[in-house]
């Protein structure tokens, strides 16, 4: 027999271990500490000013995300920020569109990879337009 399975048994043997108030004594102990050691909310350090990770400005974030490649695709992603900065166009709708156009390219690609700026350009405009909204 091997000096470890020697071991385990010395030590499963031994009166404590087997005792039930002893095991869930052992048991409550276990618990509260990883209890103290996990951090709570009120520990971590999440609030406006906290960055978690690299931020990227709304013109990255459109030209990376859309893969935006040609003169007239950055063009429109310049309007696209302008106007998001003079408070014409809602933020929230130029990202739920950007979200929509990325998922869309990811399901249209089957062979070849599309570019979501094909499907962010039109979708953007078309909800413009709906909500009456100038780009």
């Amino acid at each position: 027999m091997s000096s470890f399975k020697r071991r385990l048994k010395s030590i499963c043997s031994t009166k404590w271990l087997c005792d039930d108030t002893c095991s869930l004594g052992l048991t409550l102990m276990v618990a509260l500490l990883c209890f103290c050691i996990l951090p709570t909310n009120g520990q971590q350090s999440i609030g406006p000013d906290t960055q978690q990770g690299r931020q990227l400005s709304l013109k990255q974030q459109l030209t990376l995300g859309l893969k935006a490649v040609t003169p007239s695709d950055k063009e429109f992603i310049d309007l696209v920020v302008l106007r998001v900065e003079q408070g014409k166009l809602p933020r929230s709708l130029v990202d739920s569109t950007f979200l929509w156009a990325r998922q869309r390219a990811d399901a249209k690609s089957y062979s070849r990879s599309l570019r979501p700026m094909v499907y962010f350009k039109p979708g953007l405009i078309a909800r413009t337009k709906k909500l009456h909204i100038e780009l």
